[in-house]
């Protein structure tokens, strides 16, 4: 028998390290009664770095940015700056 933490997120519960299972293999989960802010802070990092490699991801996938996207960016830095948000 294994035991892995995760956390549940968006239909699915996510483990912190890698799961080394047999296909086919049967679970038992335990829903704990504490909110993820409760969690370490290595659980958190670990939260982090898998949000950022799917983020990455996501950018690596998805079509080149339009030349347009840099002058709509500069447009809001420069508003911003003038505003002081």
């Amino acid at each position: 028998m294994q035991a892995y933490r995760a956390y549940y997120e968006e239909g699915k519960f996510v483990p912190f390290e890698p799961v080394k299972v047999v296909k086919g293999s049967q679970a038992i989960v335990t829903v704990l009664d504490f909110p993820i802010e409760d969690m370490t802070s290595y659980e958190v990092s670990i939260r982090q770095k898998k949000a950022l490699a799917r983020f990455r991801e996501a950018m690596r996938n998805s079509d080149p940015l339009t030349p347009e996207f840099d002058e709509v960016m500069t447009q809001r830095v420069t508003i911003s700056r003038e505003l002081d948000l």
